[in-house]
């Protein structure tokens, strides 16, 4: 009896070597990137998690907050190349853009995405930098020369005003080119590719079985088998040939070989089996953490619509945001080198509705508190600012000229307490319960005095951010600046929006709390009626005994700097900020200590 092997798997490598043109092979064909699009395109499983994911990434887009940087990406048409650079960084592990720098060489003129797995990275120089890139259509046609495109640098437009932004983040052992996250299941799409081309070549060939095969004319001599061994191999292998069977001819009944088949009765089970365990593994290696927020239903589980929004929240929080994060640092790196200064955001994705009728994203709410700053340095009047704020940043016009009165306090009247826009539910959603990775070292009233000088102390220690949902602008790696509603006590007679807040007991970003001021919380306390005010200067209201206090939170057993060095840094901060010029004192104020006890006309 002879064991005869049909077929064996053989991982695709995705080795880099050397390449006599000059540059490196990505695989020991050159060709590992294109069998990354063979398999998006082969396995459903595959094609539509790495589809769903991209598109979750991209989300509504991405924008900045300076009219310089939304002029550029409508200018570069940006978020359309970004949305297919979003696909290729699921499917690929990085992407890339091809940026053509202006006539004049000042400034970028426009910016279009590459296709990844048409690109092939040079050898690195003295400095460890990859200067050159090499472009080619279809690296199968040996006889196409590939381009030798400059790696993006600004420093090098005017000799190469076309260049390539080449993004990869790192990848354990590799240098030159990334790998995708899900790579340690590629082996289970294969199988899933497989499993699909099986069952309908199955299908087409009337369902025939697996057999063996017994021949009755003797042992043939081992040149003979090794032949036999052969065309069986070439006829039958690979799940193309499922369903494929031998025909014999003999003059000999007795001499005729024999075909049994191998009866599976639970053949069905093993297909049963093998199908969800693929789909388990290549969600494993697309790091899902619940198969049903992409549909796929779990046996014994019924879904719950709290486990979903739990899933999807660490979705977004572990996989989601650290791709994007990338696609953000590197839109960022492009605005700077265009001399453009712009925080980069993504669309849809900062805050909840801002009120019933109009919503408000996160590029909206702090442009708007930028614009309303200049107001108050003098370099824009009250009137431009308006403007700005309706016709580019789309706010109502009752909203823009209410965001200008706070300078009237409050109104007169006290109105009946509707938390109308669950501006309450907003913020103590948003707020967070510190974890004990934190240490806190400093805590006071808020003093927009003090603020500007504590927030430039760690400066040496901030790193850029854009998950609205986490950190703070004001956060760096190592530290956090949150705001908490104190005293931690109420009254009886004390507001609704008062005793929840003290009885949530959490910590908030100064984002959170710009932007529940944008939502009604007491109709017709803010100023000539309106429904809205500004949270940090008026807390709960007229006659409010609270005020926020800002706490400085320091990342424990970081090795850049000591609680007590932090602290002193606090304390000369406090020396120094009186040089600063004065800002508005009812931030730090309790509004029954403002004049007429917060309201507009002595009561």
């Amino acid at each position: 009896m002879e064991l005869i092997q049909l077929n064996q798997y053989e991982e695709r490598s995705y080795r880099e070597t050397a390449n006599k043109m000059g540059f490196v092979n990505y695989g020991d064909d050159n060709l590992f990137p294109q069998y990354l699009v063979d398999l998006f395109h082969s396995s459903a499983t595959h094609n539509a998690l790495s589809t769903t994911i991209a598109m979750m990434i991209f989300g509504e887009g991405f924008d900045a907050t300076t009219l310089d940087g939304r002029l550029a990406f409508d200018q570069w048409n940006l978020n359309d190349e970004l949305r297919k650079a979003c696909l290729d960084f699921k499917i690929q592990g990085g992407f890339a853009l091809e940026v053509n720098w202006s006539i004049d060489r000042t400034t970028i003129a426009n910016v279009s995405h590459l296709p990844f797995e048409n690109i092939r990275s040079g050898f690195v120089n003295e400095d460890e930098k990859v200067e050159y890139y090499y472009y080619s259509k279809d690296w199968n046609d040996k006889r196409e020369e590939p381009s030798e495109i400059c790696t993006f640098n600004p420093e090098r437009n005017i000799e190469h005003p076309t260049q390539i932004l080449y993004v990869k983040p790192f990848s354990p052992g590799s240098f030159y080119y990334p790998k995708p996250d899900y790579v340690g299941s590629i082996n289970y799409i294969e199988l899933d590719k497989e499993i699909g081309v099986y069952h309908i070549n199955n299908m087409k060939n009337g369902m025939s079985p697996s057999f063996s095969i017994h021949f009755k004319n003797g042992i043939p001599p081992q040149e003979e088998r090794n032949r036999i061994r052969m065309d069986i191999e070439r006829q039958l292998s690979g799940a193309s040939n499922a369903g494929k069977f031998i025909v014999t001819y003999s003059d000999d009944p007795d001499r005729k070989p024999d075909f049994e088949p191998f009866q599976l009765s639970d053949a069905h089970n093993q297909y049963q089996f093998l199908s969800e365990e693929v789909t388990s593994k290549i969600m494993v290696g697309h790091r899902v953490t619940s198969p049903q927020m992409f549909g796929v239903a779990v046996p014994g589980k019924l879904g719950g619509g709290g486990e979903l929004e739990t899933s999807a929240e660490l979705f977004e929080e572990n996989v989601i945001s650290g791709y994007r994060e990338v696609v953000i640092e590197s839109v960022y790196t492009l605005m700077t080198a265009a001399g453009i200064d712009a925080k980069i955001e993504p669309l849809g994705g900062a805050v909840e509705e801002a009120n019933v009728e109009q919503s408000y994203t996160g590029v909206q709410i702090s442009s708007a508190v930028d614009v309303i700053s200049k107001v108050g340095t003098g370099e824009l009047t009250r009137d431009q600012a308006i403007q700005i704020l309706v016709s580019m940043l789309g706010f109502g016009l009752e909203q823009a000229e209410n965001m200008f009165q706070t300078d009237l306090q409050l109104s007169k009247e006290e109105p009946q307490e509707v938390n109308l826009d669950g501006c309450v539910d907003y913020l103590t959603d948003k707020g967070e319960e510190m974890s004990d990775e934190w240490e806190l070292i400093d805590e006071s009233p808020v003093d927009y005095d003090l603020e500007k000088a504590r927030d430039a102390m760690w400066a040496f220690a901030r790193v850029p951010s854009s998950n609205p949902n986490g950190k703070s602008e004001q956060d760096t790696e190592i530290i956090k600046v949150r705001y908490t509603y104190a005293p931690k006590s109420t009254q009886e007679s004390s507001r609704s929006f008062c005793k929840q807040m003290v009885n949530a007991g959490k910590v908030y970003r100064k984002e959170d709390i710009e932007a529940a001021s944008l939502r009604a919380v007491n109709p017709g306390l803010g100023a000539n009626g309106a429904n809205t005010y500004d949270l940090f200067l008026f807390k709960g209201g007229a006659r409010c005994h609270h005020f926020w206090s800002r706490q400085t939170y320091l990342r424990k057993n970081n090795k850049k700097i000591s609680v007590n060095q932090a602290k002193k840094l606090i304390r000369e901060a406090g020396v120094d900020a009186k040089r600063l010029p004065e800002n508005d004192k009812r931030v730090a104020q309790r509004p029954i200590d403002m004049p007429n006890e917060g309201f507009i006309n002595p009561r």
